[in-house]
């Protein structure tokens, strides 16, 4: 081999060697660069698994690309199973169960998974009120017979006495005044979830049982049996129920009237901007008179699920996306997106051993057949 061949063999060497440098070079300075980035932006290096246990009017919140992203920012991969309140309990009582935290719909819930697993931290980070999904012709036909009344600010409520009355005389939409369009065959009443699976359909219970007992919370045995067959008449007429809220908010979105001509709901479901649901041109929200508030409280079942209760608490962004989700979020800085002013007759629920004797008596009246007393 002659000298200049050795000398040029030298040189590509050298610059296939030096090319080597500098890439690493860049790679190393790129990965500094990323870090400073991100420690700039006060993200985590890495991220811990969770999975929790929430209800199904929250499953959007959780599935938003940026709540996923912040919670990751904070070092959280929070994964979240949906399911009733009562589904709720029964699952934490698994050995084996897996969940750092429990996010239920409702306070009596809440005070049953704290009482029931001898737990004391809790995080109480938004509430909804529940609502009535409904049409504007719906809306108009059910003021004609006193079920929707008008508040002396202009809105509109709907009635649960009205409704109530209407459940126990069998009142049909064909016997109402006003269009035929919105007058057919059925039982009037306002389409809820199963109560013996979903929050939302408690809820309603919480308040009818309220009106049925002449304005007081549910307390006594006595009072239970006083308020169950005027609840029978108001859920356990309506025929095949849908397990959860999101799956009614859903019927009523692409079935409409003829399927859910009212539907209890939470507020949220229906503000919610994250992904805007397609709402029908005639829909129009109303609250009950009296309505009651869903209030949303996690509660950690080990470290990690502390740590995803402190950044749904105390991180803005978090808190930000939450109302934008609908919610009502407890830090006065935040409020729900779309919503103008807030219920003005609000009831408090009964204790959760109230309710379960409540859904006891109804799953005993389904089963045996005989119908409402």
């Amino acid at each position: 081999m002659t000298p200049s061949r050795n000398r040029a063999g030298a040189r590509v060497a050298a610059l296939v060697v030096g090319v080597a440098i500098i890439a690493v070079v860049a790679v190393v300075v790129a990965d500094r660069v990323r870090g400073d980035a991100e420690a700039e932006a006060g993200c985590a290096s890495s991220t811990t698994s969770v999975t929790g246990v929430i209800g199904s009017e929250k499953e959007s919140y959780f599935k938003d690309p940026r709540v996923v992203e912040r919670l990751a920012c904070r070092g959280l991969r929070v994964t979240a199973d949906s399911l009733g309140s009562r589904e709720m309990v029964v699952a934490l009582r698994k050995p084996e169960h897996g969940y750092g935290f429990a996010f239920p719909s409702s306070t009596p819930t809440a005070q049953k998974i704290l009482g029931e697993f001898r737990l004391s931290d809790s995080y109480p980070l938004f509430s909804s009120p529940m609502v009535v999904a409904t049409f504007n012709g719906v809306a108009d036909t059910l003021q004609r017979n006193g079920a929707v009344q008008a508040e002396p600010d202009g809105s509109r409520v709907v009635d649960v006495a009205t409704l109530l009355r209407f459940a126990r005389e069998g009142t049909k939409w064909d016997q109402l005044e006003g269009p035929d369009r919105y007058r057919f065959p059925k039982a009037v009443e306002l389409r809820t979830t199963d109560p013996q699976d979903s929050s939302s359909a408690i809820m309603f219970l919480s308040l009818a049982a309220h009106v049925a007992n002449n304005g007081s919370v549910v307390q006594t045995a006595d009072e239970v049996r006083r308020v169950v067959p005027d609840l029978c008449a108001l859920v356990g007429r309506q025929g095949d129920k849908q397990r959860t809220s999101q799956d009614l908010f859903n019927d009523y979105l692409t079935k409409g009237y003829g399927r859910v001509p009212i539907g209890l709901v939470y507020e949220a479901q229906f503000l919610t901007r994250s992904p805007a649901p397609v709402l029908p041109p005639d829909a129009v929200m109303l609250y009950p008179r009296p309505t009651v508030y869903s209030r949303h409280t996690l509660i950690p079942l080990d470290d990690t699920g502390g740590q995803v209760g402190r950044a749904l608490r105390d991180d803005q962004e978090l808190v930000r996306l939450a109302a934008e989700h609908g919610f009502r979020p407890e830090s006065p800085t935040s409020q729900p997106v779309g919503a103008d002013r807030s219920p003005t007759s609000v009831v408090e629920s009964p204790s959760f051993e109230v309710l379960e004797t409540m859904l006891d008596e109804l799953a005993a009246i389904q089963r045996s057949g005989r119908g409402c007393p």
